[in-house]
This record gives structure tokens, C-alpha cells and sequence, in this order.
């Protein structure tokens, strides 16, 4: 149980792909090439890409250290809490959601993930897709108390995950998508 908490976590914060279905059979792991042309931004586009990077890198400080502390500010309001700002539908309910079960199962995280943009895939007036390269090889899942790592053994700990940004009617923008894939690399 507490392995699959471990992988939740990560699955919540960077997306993960879905396995494939017993029986069939996988494709080959093939690594992407750096990319790092993506659509000509205009100024205006190339800010609002900055701006809501800015975000991401906020929600992605706030959830690692509360997974580290294993303490999260559970606001009775909702609005009031700190990933509030910063990620919103299923995802940021995902997040706090994989924060919760961690403090149930008595776990914690060490170490921080290293996260590249390495291209804009598109921009609109309300929505921002980017594809970002994930390196998971400073971090671990561990039991507060034993300091034993739940951690499943093998993964690929250096990956790209595509992320949407949404803007929202209080002007913020806010991550709501992501979708990694551990079975490439970057």
C-alpha cells in the first residue's frame, strides 16, 4: 500500500502514463530528442508563458515541501489554501488529494524533483500547453518513522510530461492537466 502511495504522489505532481494492458505488449522505450523550437511566440504570448511557468514552479516549491514536511494547510475554505492559487479541477484535487494519503500512511519525501520547460506546444488567450522534462533522481518516497524507502525499484526517474495552464475568470492562470510518460526519456 505504501508503494502504491509512493507512486500516486508522483503520478499526481508530473502525470503519469497509463500501464499498458496485461498481455500486450509495450512499446519500446525510445528517448525523445531535445526539442526546443514550438510555435513563434509573440511577446504578448511569450509573457503569459512566463507568468504561468512562474505558477507552475510556485505549485511545484508548495506541494514538494509540504510532501517533505508531510504538513499541508487543510483551510476549512478551500480558496484559502495554498495550491489553491496555483492549480485547479481534478489536478489540484489530485495534488491535495496525494498529499492527504501520504499524511494517512505516515510518509514523507525527500530530495526535489529538477524541472526543465523544454517547449511551449501551443498558446491561446485561455489556455497554455507545455512540455516539461522531469528529473526524479534526487528524490524519494520514505516512511517518516523508519526512514525506509517504498520507492518502486526500476523506474525511469528522468521523463517528459506535457502540462496545461488554464486562465480563469479571477485572471489567474492556473495548471490543471498533467500527463507524464515515463516510458520515454529527456
Amino acid at each position: 500500500m505504501a508503494a502504491l502511495a509512493a507512486a500516486a504522489l508522483t503520478c499526481a505532481l508530473v502525470g503519469c502514463a497509463a500501464p499498458a494492458e496485461e498481455g500486450t505488449p509495450s512499446k519500446p522505450v525510445r528517448p525523445i530528442t531535445p526539442v526546443t523550437a514550438g510555435p513563434a511566440l509573440s511577446s504578448e504570448e511569450q509573457a503569459l508563458v512566463d507568468k504561468a511557468w512562474a505558477a507552475y514552479m510556485a505549485l511545484t516549491d508548495i506541494y514538494v515541501k509540504a510532501g517533505q514536511r508531510g504538513e499541508y494547510d487543510w483551510n476549512a475554505d478551500p480558496e484559502k489554501r495554498p495550491l489553491f492559487r496555483y492549480a485547479g479541477g481534478r489536478f489540484g484535487s489530485a495534488l491535495e488529494r496525494d498529499l492527504d494519503l501520504m499524511k494517512e500512511q505516515g510518509l514523507i519525501r525527500t530530495g526535489a524533483p529538477k524541472i526543465t520547460l523544454r517547449r511551449v506546444v501551443s498558446v491561446s488567450p485561455t489556455s497554455i500547453v507545455v512540455e516539461a522534462c522531469v528529473d526524479d533522481s534526487g528524490t524519494d518516497t520514505i516512511v517518516k518513522q523508519t526512514r525506509k524507502s517504498v520507492a518502486a525499484p526500476g523506474q525511469n526517474k528522468r521523463y517528459p510530461v506535457t502540462l496545461r495552464a488554464g486562465l480563469y475568470a479571477d485572471g489567474v492562470w492556473r495548471w490543471v492537466e498533467s500527463a507524464g510518460d515515463r516510458g520515454s526519456s529527456c
